[in-house]
């Protein structure tokens, strides 16, 4: 009777308890990152917010231990500067957020409000030289913003550059208000592009990640994939590497959230060890 109740109750919760026991004291373990003073500064899409990549910042932070969350950085409607957080020089890989309160603007207007925070880290935080990571409008911000000061060596110039979910002609969104507001007559977008990839070293690194839902629309569900990977010709004179994430979870809004961009995003900045 004894033994019946060993094999048949005590032995099998052993084991499960042995079981919890070991899966409660792994720690998951991420591949090492290189340690870089160089800043990686992130933007949003249009009507994004604070939270809006903050997600992403906090992984590569908290959860990978690839780089240090430092500072926020927001600009008001009028275009004044304030910032909360406090950027160490010194911290491994520190990320920069900068948030637009008017998150609808136009991209030369961006690009105006992008120079003057550059303009503020340099005198400010003494940052001469940055990575940049833009998503959606967030990403065409960068490229109005490099488009016209990449060359002008009284601002932070660019190390390497992660495009996600940015489109790069102007069929660009697939429905919504957005495809009015960014879409005009003179195609200010694809100029800014053209424009950029003339002034941009050939040695820059860049990473261009588009999403395809695979629902017969060839979109994540508001940029197409095509105008995304458009961005392979604009800059076929510098380093350029694509991922396209597939499936119904390669969605728009949800490109910043994937921890499959999360490891794309570490190894092309900080080439992890």
């Amino acid at each position: 009777m004894l033994k019946r109740v060993f094999f048949s109750i005590i032995l099998p919760l052993g084991c499960l308890v042995g079981a919890i026991f070991i899966l409660l004291t792994i720690n998951t373990t991420y591949p090492k990152a290189a340690n870089d003073s160089i800043p990686t500064i992130f933007i949003h899409g249009y009507r994004g917010t604070d939270r809006s990549l903050h997600g992403m910042i906090r992984r590569l932070d908290q959860k990978y231990d690839w780089a240090t969350e430092t500072l926020t950085v927001n600009v008001s409607p009028d275009g004044d500067i304030s910032t909360t957080g406090t950027y160490d020089k010194s911290a491994k890989n520190p990320l920069i957020n900068i948030v637009f309160e008017d998150n609808r603007a136009t991209l030369p207007q961006q690009s105006m409000w992008t120079k003057k925070v550059m303009s503020y880290l340099q005198q400010n935080y003494a940052i001469k030289k940055f990575n940049a990571v833009g998503h959606s409008m967030g990403g065409g911000a960068w490229v109005a913003y490099l488009a016209s000061y990449e060359k002008n060596k009284s601002y932070p110039q660019v190390n390497k550059i992660v495009f996600l979910a940015v489109p790069f002609y102007p069929e660009e969104y697939v429905n919504g208000d957005q495809q009015v507001d960014i879409k005009n007559a003179n195609n200010v977008h694809t100029k800014f592009a053209e424009k950029m990839a003339k002034q941009l070293p050939d040695n820059t690194e860049i990473m261009i990640i588009g999403g395809n839902l695979e629902d017969g629309s060839n979109s994540d569900g508001e940029v197409k994939l095509d105008s995304v990977l458009y961005g392979e010709k604009l800059f076929a004179h510098q380093k350029v590497v694509t991922h396209v994430i597939k499936g119904p979870q390669a969605t728009h809004s949800s490109m910043h959230e994937s921890t499959v961009v999360d490891k794309y995003v570490g190894d092309f900045l900080w080439g992890q060890k």
